[in-house]
């Protein structure tokens, strides 16, 4: 039997050095040495973006900023999330592979979340994402928290899926108190400056991999676009999808090692 080339294993250490803002941060994760796709890059995209998010933290920290977001604390769970395709595609496995009853209960949420947006006359604009222009995402993302839509994977005010959480989750932490996310304004809001996002990057590359792929996906809407949008992102060598996405996320090559 021939063996399928991205199922083959093989991994290769995957390791950069780079120097933001006159600190130094080494990166370093296997990934697949042979052919493969973006969504394969999952593990190692998320672990991008927990080291930059912990850097950005520090670098709060070092100027005496302390991030307010703690466990229970689920205001920003009721926000318009962007995700990429490749993560939508990842929440709706994350779904099917959940035992009954649960599965049933968060399918019932997604529902329910589904019916509230089209009662509010958002839905069909988040289906269409590639249809909204700029200027219209914040007054869509303000009408959207406006519902009070919770994220179908909350509960008891916590993330029910932390460690598969999008990457836009992961980026999003505050040094404001905790209590502003509520009412979130201009003025009242003050989040941590992360030094490098990953999720807009991965979002923008997972449309010029997959042409026909939105833009964005609502995260309330993930399990609809998963069924709809069939995994056609290429495949390529995995070291060389590593040095691409590391040349988006930076300006440049990193310092391999």
């Amino acid at each position: 039997m021939a063996t399928d080339p991205e199922d083959s294993g093989q991994l290769l250490n995957a390791a950069a050095e780079l120097t933001i803002a006159g600190r130094k941060i080494r990166l370093e994760m296997p990934v697949p040495a042979g052919p493969t796709r973006l969504d394969k890059l999952l593990p190692f995209l998320r672990y991008l973006t927990d080291r930059f998010v912990d850097f950005s933290v520090e670098n709060a920290r070092m100027e005496g900023l302390t991030v307010s977001c703690r466990k229970g604390c689920g205001a920003c769970c009721r926000q318009l999330v962007p995700i990429s395709a490749i993560e939508a595609r990842r929440l709706g496995e994350v779904v099917e592979q959940m035992p009954e009853p649960r599965k049933s209960i968060v399918l019932a949420r997604f529902e329910e979340a589904r019916q509230r947006l089209q009662a509010a006359g958002l839905l069909e604009k988040l289906r269409e994402p590639n249809r909204v222009g700029d200027d219209e995402v914040d007054p869509i993302g303000l009408a959207y928290f406006q519902q009070g839509i919770a994220c179908p994977f909350l509960e008891d005010e916590s993330c029910s899926i932390y460690e598969e959480r999008p990457l836009a989750c992961r980026e999003y932490l505050v040094v404001s108190p905790a209590e502003n996310c509520a009412r979130p304004t201009v003025d009242s809001i003050q989040p941590v400056p992360i030094v490098v996002r990953v999720a807009k990057t991965v979002r923008a590359l997972n449309v010029e991999k997959t042409p026909s792929a939105p833009r964005w996906v609502a995260l309330v809407l993930a399990l609809e676009q998963a069924d709809i949008r069939p995994d056609e992102t290429p495949s390529q060598p995995g070291p060389e999808l590593v040095r691409e996405i590391f040349g988006r996320l930076t300006g440049r090559d990193a310092e391999s090692g």
